[in-house]
């Protein structure tokens, strides 16, 4: 979505509806609320209208009696209303909260089900940020649906009004008074009620549209402000800040986030000036339909207590048009960026999550094989793999070499099926890893991806990804990381809190963090380990110590080892040399170099640094 087609996102009282329904999905109460809600606040003034119209002509005549019981009825209807109007008020603002929640669950849940290679796609990434950005200027799912809410009571009292309006001009005395005179005023009052309602329209499609762009001026500066605000707060960007002197450059910046004021004063001054005009022609209107009414009066076609009636419910007509239109504008603004979340909703679910059981071995022998494999990213004019086949042996340990872009990375996501085949196929034991079932297929591996990531949640919970933790399997873990000692001498020791979003927790150093994220992987004890670039944030001791124990830490399983470091592929059984997406050459350490080809060019143009 961008801004260019917001303009298109009008929704009609249709659509309002089915949007009420869906975001308040599982809380039925809700629905009846909304429509009982609707009616009794609509009716509210209009039940006062009548029984003040009653009241008063039962004093023109003297029936005090009856009047003082008009005024018991119009006390007792007018409080139940009101009761039923605040209670249904309560329960939908009490379910509007739990409602933004659900909706923000669901999308959650969606993007756990959904294809990785669809959610990570700029375009999907880039709308979320726009509707976190437009939620702080406009409101979220809760500001929406009180806004419907609001919408479907003006709209029942405007519904109210005009039975009013239709009765007033349908009550004829032939005797009195001249049919042909009351058709005119009738199509008087219906001429300027469409003036007012037309202008009203145009003044709040203006001050709509003006609205608009004040709103993604705000949604620019609230982005830019979160970006800072998290840029001069977070320690990975300290160094860089001042070492470079950016301080003030950043200060400068943050001197931007004072235009939203200037942004919502003009906002409110051209806003101000539309609904003056609005109301100046409400007024005039009102004009006309007191002069309307009481040549109704004097004709004899209505009584003293009706002028008040009619003149009552007209007024307020106009006023809930003008109320409507506004509160429509906010409603279409908001839904441009919220309908994000329910078309993300009604995406498919992975259209390759097989039925299958993944057979459970304790020997581990789990056999994948690549046949013909190539894959292209979506939007892209070339593979990114080639027609690759190659087969991963039981128990082998195996290492993928090559420049950046040659692959590597991208062949991993493929057999974690993060992406899906652009062709070929993809099988284990023989059968296609599609017809598996998703969330029985990832289990067989633990992967350690170059981009990692620790989440701000107890250190024993991150290793053990949930918060059932086995502590035998956590301590062996961790001393296979090299990582027991230093978690003994943290304060809550495996319970210490990582990051300081949460609160006051621990940051780790980067070499630490690499080995935590080790000890997560082994600690999930998967038949496949896969390790991207495992050593990157090592220092020299602690990267030695992992190839020498690398045996030690895989065991029997099968094991990946991905690296920029020709020199770390010596204890692999077999490497296999990516290139441009396809494999350019396969071997052991040994034969690969005696080969003298891209393998050893490239281990020779590493050495040469050590070599004096």
């Amino acid at each position: 979505m961008n801004e260019e087609n917001m303009d298109n996102k009008n929704m009609t009282v249709r659509e309002m509806w089915h949007y009420l329904m869906f975001q308040t999905k599982g809380y039925w109460t809700i629905k009846a609320a909304i429509v009982l809600g609707a009616l009794t606040t609509a009716a509210v003034p209009y039940v006062g209208n009548l029984f003040y119209a009653g009241i008063l002509d039962q004093l023109v005549l003297t029936a005090y009696d009856t009047a003082v019981r008009l005024v018991l009825w119009m006390v007792s209807v007018t409080l139940v209303l009101k009761l039923a109007a605040k209670g249904c008020d309560r329960m939908v603002y009490h379910y509007c909260e739990p409602c933004a929640y659900e909706i923000k669950k669901r999308t959650a849940q969606k993007a756990f089900s959904m294809e990785y290679e669809t959610l990570d796609r700029t375009e999907t990434l880039a709308a979320f940020r726009r509707v976190r950005a437009g939620e702080q200027g406009m409101g979220g799912v809760e500001r929406q649906l009180s806004e419907i809410y609001g919408f479907f009571q003006e709209l029942a009292g405007i519904v109210f009004a005009g039975g009013f309006v239709l009765v007033l001009f349908t009550r004829t005395d032939s005797t009195r008074e001249n049919i042909r005179d009351s058709v005119l005023m009738f199509v008087l009052m219906l001429l300027a009620f469409a003036a007012v309602l037309a202008l009203s329209n145009y003044l709040a499609q203006k001050d709509g549209a003006f609205r608009v762009q004040t709103e993604l001026e705000n949604e620019r500066v609230n982005t830019l402000s979160a970006y800072l605000l998290n840029l001069v707060s977070k320690e990975a960007y300290v160094k860089d800040i001042r070492l470079f002197g950016l301080k003030d450059y950043l200060l400068k910046k943050m001197e931007w986030m004072r235009t939203v004021g200037e942004i919502y004063t003009r906002g409110g001054s051209y806003s101000g000036k539309c609904q003056a005009v609005s109301a100046f022609a409400a007024q005039l209107f009102a004009a006309v339909t007191y002069i309307c009414i009481a040549a109704k009066a004097i004709a004899g076609s209505i009584t003293i207590g009706e002028v008040t009636m009619y003149a009552g419910a007209v007024i307020t007509m106009v006023s809930g048009v003008q109320r409507l239109l506004a509160r429509y504008q906010d409603i279409n603004y908001r839904n441009a960026y919220l309908s994000t979340y329910e078309a993300f909703l009604k995406r498919p679910n992975m259209h390759y999550d097989g039925t299958l059981p993944i057979e459970k071995r304790d020997d581990n022998r789990y056999l994948l094989e690549f046949s013909h494999v190539s894959f292209r990213y979506p939007g892209s004019t070339h593979d990114i793999l080639e027609d690759v086949s190659m087969t991963f042996q039981i128990g082998e340990k195996l290492a993928l070499v090559g420049v950046n872009g040659a692959g590597k990375t991208t062949l991993i996501k493929l057999l974690c099926r993060l992406y899906e085949p652009t062709s070929g196929e993809i099988r284990l034991n023989g059968i296609n890893i599609a017809k598996y079932d998703y969330e029985e297929y990832i289990q067989i591996f633990s992967v350690v991806f170059q981009d990692f990531h620790l989440y701000d949640f107890p250190l024993d919970e991150n290793i053990a990804s949930g918060s059932a933790v086995d502590s035998a399997r956590l301590e062996r873990a961790l001393n296979l990381a090299g990582m027991w000692e230093r978690v003994q001498e943290l304060p809550k020791k495996e319970k210490t809190l990582l990051g300081h979003e949460n609160g006051q927790g621990v940051l780790f150093s980067g070499g630490e963090a690499q080995k935590l994220a080790i000890a997560r992987a082994l600690y999930k004890d998967a038949p496949f380990v896969i390790l991207d670039e495992p050593a990157a944030a090592l220092d020299p001791l602690a990267e030695a110590d992992v190839y020498e124990n690398f045996n030690t830490l895989v065991q029997d399983k099968t094991a990946i080892y991905i690296s920029h470091r020709m020199s770390s592929c010596k204890f692999c059984d077999r490497i296999i040399v990516l290139d441009g997406g396809q494999i350019l050459e396969e071997g052991t350490h040994e034969t690969l170099l005696r080969k003298k080809g891209r393998y050893y060019a490239l281990y020779s143009a590493q050495a040469s640094y050590y070599i004096h």
